[in-house]
Formats: C-alpha cells, sequence, structure tokens
C-alpha cells in the first residue's frame, strides 16, 4: 500500500511557510536512555551515528545531516504501508513528519542498543510502538547505517514483526 505523501511538503518541494511545517520541525521520534546517549565508544562509525542521531532527535537537523550524504537514502524494504525509499534530507525529515502525522504524533522508537564492528555498517536495535485508526503498534525494529567516507549514506529500517508492520498501517 502507498501512504499519501504530503505534495510539496513530503518530498522536500515548495517554499512557503505550510501548517505542517509549522506545526513541526524536523526530529526523530527516538528516545535514548541517557547510558546509550552519554556512553563513550572506540568505534568512530558508532560514534558518527549516535552523534546524528542524538543531534536530530533534539531537532537540531541540521546538525544531524551534516553527517550524511547529500543523497542520503533511508529505505523501509517492507511489503505494506510505508515501504519505500526516501532520498536526501528533506525527504528523510519528510518521512518522519509523516509518520508522526499519520499517528497523531504517537509514533515513537526507543533505542536498545547501538552496535558496530569498526567497519561501515552500525546496526540500532529500536523497539517501535505507535497507534492509529484503534490500532497499536509495538515491536523491534532493526535501523542499519551504511556509512560511505565518514557519512551515513544509506539507512534500511526493517520492522521486526511484518504482519503486524502491515496490519497497522492498512486502511
Amino acid at each position: 500500500m502507498d501512504l499519501p505523501m504530503l505534495a510539496s511538503e513530503e518530498r522536500g518541494g515548495g517554499t512557503g511557510a505550510s501548517p505542517l511545517r509549522q506545526a513541526m520541525i524536523a526530529t526523530w521520534p527516538l528516545e535514548m536512555d541517557d547510558a546509550v546517549d552519554g556512553s563513550r565508544t572506540s568505534d568512530p562509525w558508532v560514534a558518527i551515528v549516535r552523534e546524528s542521531m542524538t543531534d536530530y532527535r533534539s531537532g537540531r537537523a541540521d546538525r544531524a545531516s551534516q553527517r550524511w550524504h547529500d543523497a542520503i537514502r533511508w529505505r523501509i524494504p517492507c511489503d505494506g504501508g510505508l515501504n519505500g525509499e526516501w532520498t536526501g534530507a528533506a525527504q528523510v525529515f519528510n518521512l518522519h513528519r509523516l509518520v508522526r502525522r499519520l499517528t497523531e504524533n504517537t509514533f515513537r522508537q526507543r533505542l536498545v542498543a547501538l552496535e558496530g564492528s569498526h567497519g561501515p555498517f552500525v546496526d540500532a536495535h529500536l523497539r517501535t510502538t505507535a497507534s492509529r485508526a484503534g490500532r497499536t503498534l509495538d515491536i523491534a525494529t532493526l535501523i542499519v547505517f551504511e556509512l560511505s567516507a565518514g557519512k551515513i549514506s544509506c539507512v534500511t529500517e526493517m520492522p521486526g514483526d511484518r504482519d503486524a508492520w502491515r496490519a497497522f498501517w492498512a486502511d
């Protein structure tokens, strides 16, 4: 199912200040425990991802996106709602605006663990919760960050329970 995109806002276009832009700044509805947020790591790849996540969730999208390639891709390769690929910072920001709007701001992801192997891949293990149209979502999610030249180039978000994901986004 393809979910509706907000004409100019969701694909990064437009020049005027729309109600959506006024209502929500670009943030990732991500929660991080202080222990995860402030922990030190010797893995520079994990440090880049954690700093970007911290900035983005705090509403400092401009700082977060400085650690992204210009053509960053955020992929959700799952049949059902929100499947697809968003390219560029504006589209990534609009993806998160969209999930917040479609769930009346109940969509949340809680970081459980952030792991790397001193290489260009960093895994984030999350718990995803939301409510929408009388349905609730509470599933594990894996997000894989791929880095190139010290910047995040691709983010692949994989819902742990695809059936629950599909049912949640179904209209």
